[in-house]
């Protein structure tokens, strides 16, 4: 039997899913990165707006969760992803994403800060979308 990371993807409100895996994807601020057994210790900034997905889960086949800032950390064949916030993907409203993403496109800003806000709603919609797997 071939070797399994341990994962799990928490928020400060909860766990959202522990399990094993073959590989774990998600992006980081530095890039996307791919974890598979054997991988050296790594601690990473989530990039805003990303998917994380598991691969290989036993369940499912895939695990797919948007996160929105936070932490990747990989010791040991363990993965945690520790997310400010986090959804995974059966549990995201795709009509409600994509009207928040409709509005966050729609609306003018009346200085920077807002334009900075905007289109952080924006991405934190992409990402949602892209976990839910629809095409943004």
């Amino acid at each position: 039997m071939s070797k399994k990371l341990s994962v799990e993807i928490v928020s400060p409100e909860r766990e959202l899913w522990a399990g094993e895996g073959d590989m774990v994807v998600a992006k980081t601020a530095d890039g996307e990165i791919g974890i598979q057994p054997g991988h050296v210790p790594v601690l990473g900034t989530l990039a805003e707006g990303a998917v994380v997905r598991v691969l290989g889960a036993r369940e499912t086949g895939e695990v797919r969760a948007a996160a929105h800032g936070g932490f990747i950390s990989v010791a040991d064949e363990r993965v945690s992803i520790l997310a400010e916030t986090a959804e995974l993907s059966e549990d995201i409203d795709i009509e409600r994403a994509k009207a928040a993403l409709r509005e966050s496109e729609s609306s003018s800003a009346a200085n920077s800060e807002e334009a900075r806000e905007q289109s952080e709603r924006a991405e934190r919609a992409r990402s949602r979308l892209r976990a839910a797997g629809e095409d943004v």
